[in-house]
């Protein structure tokens, strides 16, 4: 729904993107967003998402989040227990994303999915519909995985985000693991004729490298698989809530085909 920020950058985004910040959001400043991975930027939204994100980056990434994965689902794994202590990674975001010149960071994506593709050897489809007031802001990636990323029109920020991460079947990247909360209420979903999974909350890592995981969050997360590729679709606000129904909607509307944006 990424990339490895440190403390400093995490805190320099928070100053800059959410001066009203609450104490609780900023007792999830691991966080990296698919993302998220899908680490996006400038709000309580975009940091949220990036807390996400980062979460499976360091499950990829260390030896302990390697033995955390426990139960195998179709597209999720879950950890042995809600809360636990994984290492904080030192990884940059421009050492998660191998196309930052080209193409930015999680941070700020600046190509065209038409770019992206041309660079990648496994299928990126992008929706051809958007909830109503988002519109997408730019891709990014590298040779294993390209993340997608939406942001919402209002005017302070806080309306929703999006991010789409892919990569393909066989070749996990650390962007789209996932991972999954033990307690983690995961659905079955038909996306068309392909089965899907769907949960809500969030798992997130504060600066001592302490993970928990929090049903109440407004994160929705969805994953499938579609000809040669995995999808992970993240998606977060708490001012415009979107019901599995409808992310499902915009995961089958899913294409190869020109978008105008």
């Amino acid at each position: 729904m990424n990339h490895i920020p440190d403390q400093t950058q995490l805190e320099e985004l928070l100053k800059q993107a959410a001066p009203t910040t609450t104490e609780r959001l900023e007792k999830h400043l691991a966080s990296a967003p698919w993302t998220a991975r899908a680490a996006n930027r400038r709000r309580y939204i975009g940091v949220s998402t990036l807390v996400v994100l980062m979460a499976s980056v360091l499950f990829a990434a260390t030896p302990q989040g390697s033995a955390l994965a426990q139960e195998l689902l179709l597209f999720f794994t879950r950890t042995e227990s809600d809360s636990y202590y994984s290492p904080v990674s030192d990884l940059t975001f421009e050492e998660t994303t191998p196309f930052y010149e080209e193409c930015g960071t999680s941070i700020q994506p600046t190509c065209s999915v038409e770019q992206v593709r041309s660079w990648v050897d496994f299928e990126v489809k992008e929706p051809s519909v958007l909830p109503d007031g988002m519109y997408f802001e730019g891709a990014t990636g590298g040779p294993d995985f390209i993340e997608l990323a939406y942001l919402h029109t209002d005017a302070d920020r806080l309306g929703a985000e999006m991010s789409i991460g892919i990569e393909a079947i066989g070749r996990p990247s650390g962007v789209g693991t996932g991972i999954a909360a033990k307690s983690a209420q995961i659905e079955q979903v038909q996306i068309g004729d392909l089965p899907g999974e769907y949960y809500t909350g969030g798992l997130f890592q504060d600066e001592y490298g302490n993970v928990t995981w929090h049903p109440e969050e407004p994160i929705a997360t969805l994953r499938w698989e579609d000809n040669g590729s995995t999808y992970t679709l993240i998606y977060v606000s708490r001012r415009y809530p979107l019901a599995k129904e409808d992310l499902v909607r915009l995961a089958e509307s899913m294409t190869l085909e020109p978008i105008t944006k």
